[in-house]
């Protein structure tokens, strides 16, 4: 899986009232090819509801040959009520983990679960890498 973030949503719903998302996203924190994706809601496995993914957003995403998504998961959002708004806190992975989501102070995202902890005082991002004073 990648980490890619979300440029444009361009659709909900695909023709005839499908189940999925059209987007386009780049992918998070390097150079690489534009990803033009519509993504089935059923490849998402903390998603509550396709209408809640939006811009700004970082996903982790499976893609297959010709840019077919296989598996999908929302990490990160711009605001912390997008994340809530989007994902439970009780779905796999959260399961076990003592908050929602943390604030990152380099990547400015709302990252589901914990930090990394690196010492008592150090956390590492999951979605940036960077470290910062817990």
């Amino acid at each position: 899986m990648a980490l890619y973030r979300v440029e444009e949503v361009l659709n909900y719903g695909g023709f005839f009232a499908g189940d999925t998302v059209s987007l386009i996203a780049v992918p998070f924190g390097q150079d690489g090819p534009k990803l033009d994706a519509v993504i089935d809601e059923h490849v998402f496995d903390n998603l509550k509801d396709r209408h809640r993914v939006v811009a700004g957003m970082v996903l982790d995403l499976t893609v297959e040959a010709g840019q077919k998504v296989t598996a999908a998961r929302i990490v990160a959002a711009r605001t912390r009520e997008e994340l809530r708004a989007a994902v439970s806190c009780d779905t796999p992975p959260h399961q076990g983990y003592r908050i929602c989501a943390y604030r990152c102070p380099r990547c400015d995202l709302w990252v589901r679960g914990e930090p990394e902890r690196v010492s008592e005082r150090t956390c590492r991002c999951r979605v940036c890498g960077e470290t910062f004073t817990a």
